[in-house]
């Protein structure tokens, strides 16, 4: 009998030096591709149109120290640090974690921080974009699909150039995609972006914001009215909440009726923690009742009710969530490792686990550990999984 699934962290980084992706790169646009500079003090820095130097640091700290600044995606003989190598050194480091598989969201450098090159050559923004995902595709997750469960990554050029990066992927193999901004590629619902919602259900491409998409928190001029652009309704409900994502988000895609339309959508949030959904959620509820009159608004559903039927989220580092079980939506609630970045439990995972879970039902460990992220991701755990390179 070959192996099986026992562990599934919902949540890690593909961290990379630029040379990897840049290298599917069309050379019309090569200027434009980001670089990698040595630093005098030690460790490297990224170098990318539009933006200041980026030193590496907490993104790469693997088994640590953690380090602010001078991190690299190197060791001293040069050979790739822990993290930072190819598919089968990213299968070893699962096997030393004592898990079994990832999904594995972006690097920073290569979705949000390339934005800036949009603003002088979109063409080029979406080359980049492009060629991070061909080789997301074609050089890493096709080592072991079942293993490394990759996010691809979208543009925020607009919907038209989402879908065709999301048809794209799909074409490629990808089950997945990471964003952090609306599909219109602003920071509030539009309508416009219905026609993405409805192709991602067509195509079967899951939805993996991270943490939350779109504006973080609403900003309220006085009590009761949202400030700028957006639905103020939305601003309203979370008012209470703490301001974390992905409250608005939510708020948002129940306002502008994005559940009604589309009963089938789901959305996984990435490494939102979840000690403060008890507290949140009633808030949603709350609000919602006291403040639908005045604004002479009525939902089809409650938030929370849309929440539990739409969301599933991930925590890192968080035991309290787990001992919370009974006070959140614990199934949809998953695990995720967060390597190699800095507040990540890389290489002692499985005994962070043993000591969160020690006190509770195996049943509750194998429903976040397992069924959860099979259930979302289409994962088989009966199936034998891909062994790991020697």
């Amino acid at each position: 009998m070959g192996r099986k699934y026992q562990i599934i962290s919902a949540d890690g980084h593909v961290e990379t030096p630029p040379e990897s992706w840049v290298r599917y790169l069309p050379e019309e646009f090569r200027p434009h591709a980001p670089q990698l500079i040595k630093l005098r003090d030690g460790g490297e820095a990224w170098l990318i149109q539009g933006q200041p130097l980026i030193p590496n640091g907490q993104n790469i700290t693997g088994p640590g120290p953690i380090k602010i600044r001078g991190g690299s995606y190197f060791k001293e003989d040069g050979s790739p640090a822990v993290g930072a190598g190819d598919a089968a050194q990213r299968l070893r480091e699962q096997d030393a974690d004592g898990i079994d598989a990832e999904v594995l969201f972006p690097p920073v450098f290569a979705a949000r921080l390339i934005e800036s090159i949009a603003a002088s050559d979109k063409d080029a923004y979406l080359a980049l974009i492009r060629a991070y995902n061909t080789f997301l595709a074609r050089d890493y997750c096709s080592v072991a699909p079942d293993r490394l469960i990759g996010n691809a990554v979208l543009p925020v050029t607009g919907v038209k150039d989402a879908i065709a990066e999301l048809e794209y992927i799909a074409s490629e193999g990808l089950r997945s995609v990471s964003f952090h901004q609306f599909p219109n590629g602003g920071g509030f619902a539009a309508p416009e972006d219905d026609e993405f919602w409805g192709r991602s259900l067509e195509l079967g491409i899951r939805l993996s914001p991270h943490f939350s998409f779109g504006l973080f928190s609403p900003s309220l001029d006085f009590v009761g009215l949202g400030q700028g652009q957006g639905d103020p309704f939305a601003a309203t409900l979370c008012q209470r909440a703490g301001g974390l994502p992905p409250v608005y988000t939510l708020a948002q895609l129940m306002v502008a009726g994005v559940f009604d339309r589309f009963p089938d959508i789901q959305f996984y949030f990435a490494e939102t923690n979840a000690s403060w959904m008890p507290w949140s959620f009633f808030v949603l509820d709350d609000n919602y009742e006291i403040f639908r009159g005045p604004y002479d608004r009525k939902l089809e559903r409650k938030p929370t009710e849309y929440i539990n039927d739409h969301c599933w989220f991930g925590i890192i580092r968080d035991p309290h969530a787990i001992q919370m079980h009974e006070h959140i939506p614990f199934d949809r609630l998953m695990f995720g490792s967060d390597f190699p970045h800095s507040v990540g439990s890389f290489p002692n995972s499985r005994q962070f686990l043993e000591e969160a879970f020690a006190p509770l039902d195996p049943a509750l460990r194998r429903r976040m550990l397992l069924e959860n992220p099979a259930n979302y991701y289409g994962l088989d755990l009966n199936a034998d999984i891909t062994e790991t390179p020697s």
